[in-house]
C-alpha cells in the first residue's frame, strides 16, 4: 500500500444484504431502538463471536447482571461496525466498557 492509500477496513460501510431478508439492516435497527430504552453498563459489538455469546449460560450469569448489551451481527467485518457505531448503535448510551 502507498502512503496515500488507507486502510479499507477502516471506512465504514454498511453490509451488503446478500440474502435479500434485510437481516443485517433489521438487527442494526433493533440495537439503535434498545439504545433508546435500555442502559447498559457494558457494550459488546462483533460478529458472530459476539452474537453467540448470548446463547451461553456465562452470559446470564456474569455479563447480564452487569447490564450488558449484545450487539453481535454474524459476518460482520470492521467496516460494518464502524458504520453501525456511526449510524446510531451509540445514541442515547453511555456503557463505561
Amino acid at each position: 500500500m502507498s502512503q496515500g492509500d488507507s486502510n479499507p477496513a477502516a471506512i465504514p460501510h454498511a453490509a451488503e444484504d446478500i440474502q435479500g431478508d434485510d437481516r443485517w439492516m433489521s438487527q442494526h435497527n433493533r440495537f439503535v431502538l434498545d439504545c433508546k430504552d435500555k442502559e447498559p453498563d457494558v457494550l459488546f459489538v462483533g460478529d458472530s463471536m459476539v452474537q453467540l455469546m448470548q446463547q451461553y449460560e456465562i452470559w446470564r450469569e456474569l455479563f447480564s447482571p452487569l447490564h450488558a448489551l449484545n450487539f453481535g451481527i454474524g459476518g460482520d467485518t470492521t467496516r460494518h461496525v464502524l458504520w453501525r457505531l456511526k449510524n446510531g448503535e451509540l445514541e442515547n448510551i453511555k456503557p463505561k466498557v
